[in-house]
């Protein structure tokens, strides 16, 4: 990460270095697992669940349950005072370009999380370990992932912070991240949920996009406030692990509920 964070500083491209780190570690992950899928017995397209004759239809009504279960959130952290509508840049092209690079982050990364944890992690360490086992411990991956964020914020200090790669493993010994975890780990217990009762990885997919559009789209058009912290949270992801993500986790678990009551698996 610090040589790639330097290299971008040098072509003009500089960005805060957790985001760097973030994106090389995807992208090392990808390629380490292309490289060993048959050592690993990953399995094909098939078998993590991307081929389903119904998958659009799977894909538009997890973004219906994940646009609505956020949404309906926001909703509750704005009637609280929590969330402050307007924009956050003058410039409209910047509006219109961030608004663009929102969707399409949202479609990359709903994608690329669920083929990693919902698809590939899921199913191997459930046949490794058995369905509940791999469904706990691949869940508790994903929400102890999204924890790690590298406290150097510039690449110069990245390079010191070689030394120190211990600290990147620093919030998941922090108490104070213990809600946080909580509400990641329910959510990927929903996304897990609804990989399983769905038989494809679209309606998770759908799911996870939406939230992600909602949250990258949505700092475009509404500012939320630091305090108080029942209501907004204190960590990152925004809201998770406050009163506003509980609202949020406990609407799309309902929405998705009611799908699988209304739909076989086919």
């Amino acid at each position: 990460s610090p040589p790639v964070a330097a290299a971008l500083d040098a072509f003009g491209w500089g960005t805060r270095f957790s985001r760097v780190y973030n994106r090389v570690f995807e992208v090392l992950l990808v390629i380490w697992l292309v490289a060993r899928r048959r050592q690993l017995g990953l399995g094909a397209a098939q078998a993590i669940g991307l081929r389903r004759r119904h998958w659009a239809r799977d894909l538009v009504a997890g973004v219906g349950i994940g646009f609505g279960g956020l949404a309906s959130a926001l909703l509750f952290c704005w009637s609280f005072g929590g969330l402050v509508p307007g924009f956050r840049y003058p410039e409209t092209s910047r509006v219109v370009g961030n608004t663009i690079e929102g969707f399409a982050s949202a479609a990359v990364v709903g994608t690329f999380e669920e083929v990693v944890f919902r698809g590939v992690l899921l199913r191997r360490l459930s046949l490794d370990f058995g369905p509940r086992a791999g469904l706990l411990v691949t869940t508790a991956i994903y929400a102890a992932v999204h924890l790690l964020h590298p406290r150097s914020s510039t690449a110069a200090d990245a390079w010191a912070g070689v030394r120190r790669t211990l600290e990147i493993l620093a919030p998941l010994a922090d108490p104070a991240n213990l809600p946080t975890f909580v509400g990641l780990f329910a959510f990927g217990l929903i996304l897990a949920a609804a990989r399983r009762s769905s038989g494809s990885l679209w309606l998770p997919i759908g799911i996870h996009a939406a939230w992600v559009v909602l949250f990258r789209v949505g700092r475009v058009y509404f500012r939320v406030r630091q305090r108080p912290v029942w209501l907004v949270g204190d960590g990152w992801p925004p809201l998770i692990g406050s009163a506003t993500g509980a609202v949020a986790l406990a609407v799309t678990a309902l929405l998705f509920a009611r799908w699988r009551a209304t739909h076989a698996r086919s």
